[in-house]
């Protein structure tokens, strides 16, 4: 075949095939409307799914956010889970955080139970530790001297003042293991064949105690009470024992303080007046301050 040959060949194949369509301006433009709706129409479909899951994951979310706790936490870890997303695991609230007491129990660092034994307060208003307070009165009454006893006693004219003798248990602190605890008891004391109403006040200190550091004196000062007082160290059989005379006359005249060997702090102060009671005062103390020494120094107010 030669290149007419071809040519011919060329041209009847073109003349048997069938024309092309004629041109029309209407149906083109049709033809594009159609297409454009039918791209709308996916679109809007995908915005509706997309719509459906918004409100599907909503429906989950929000009684979540109203709830709180760690239920919620675990109910939008069941859903990821379920939906093939890493699981959400709820786990416990913590604990508040506990600081360990001597007693080996743990108390709230917010304090809000700071006191031992159950109490309410520092005051100890039975048991074994109201007990004691009881016991310092009845130790301090049994180490009077002849002819000095004491007498509970009414006020007269002051209802307001409560009973003129007293005694307290009051926890103070804690001291690495040791619960540091105050003993206190006062009561009213009279002489034979004299007039007059005296005071006489003890508190005990038990050991691990550190609001009044030192010894005799030292821990005398550190009170500082008696008003105005000066202090000179008396022996009581090779102990030594710091007794404070008040330079002005105030609801103790005299006290004495002593530590003892384990770091117990016995006080032990004397008034001859008890005031607000109505009562006529003594002419002079209740103790000498030889006798008031050696009640602080007394081993009995060796207490825990």
């Amino acid at each position: 075949m030669n290149e007419h040959d071809l040519k011919s060949a060329m041209q009847d194949v073109m003349v048997a095939s069938s024309p092309p369509p004629p041109m029309d301006p209407r149906a083109a433009v049709e033809l594009g409307r159609r297409a454009q709706r039918r791209r709308q129409a996916t679109w809007g479909g995908a915005v509706a799914g997309l719509a459906v899951v918004a409100i599907a994951v909503g429906a989950v979310l929000v009684p979540n956010m109203t709830g709180g706790g760690g239920d919620d936490v675990a109910q939008v870890g069941a859903q990821q889970s379920a939906s093939g997303a890493p699981s959400v695991t709820a786990t416990a609230s913590p604990p508040p955080s506990v600081r360990p007491t001597p007693t080996g129990t743990d108390v709230p660092s917010d304090t809000s139970t700071p006191w031992p034994n159950g109490q309410t307060d520092r005051t100890a208003t039975s048991g074994p530790r109201a007990d004691k307070s009881v016991a310092v009165l009845n130790d301090l009454v049994s180490a009077l001297p002849s002819g000095l006893k004491a007498e509970d006693k009414t006020r007269v004219g002051y209802p307001d003042y409560g009973p003129m003798t007293r005694t307290q248990s009051q926890f103070a602190d804690y001291a690495g293991a040791l619960e540091v605890w105050e003993y206190m008891a006062y009561t009213p004391v009279t002489r034979a064949e004299a007039a007059g109403v005296g005071k006489l006040w003890i508190q005990v200190e038990t050991k691990g105690n550190s609001r009044r550091p030192g010894e005799a004196c030292a821990a005398a000062t550190a009170m500082p009470y008696p008003v105005d007082g000066t202090c000179q160290v008396v022996d009581v059989d090779g102990n030594q024992v710091g007794v404070v005379t008040g330079g002005s006359e105030g609801d103790l005249e005299q006290a004495a303080f002593h530590r003892h060997a384990d770091g117990t702090l016995v006080i032990v102060a004397q008034s001859r007046v008890y005031r607000n009671s109505g009562h006529q005062g003594m002419a002079e103390p209740p103790l000498t301050s030889q006798q008031l020494a050696t009640i602080a120094a007394n081993p009995e107010f060796r207490l825990d």
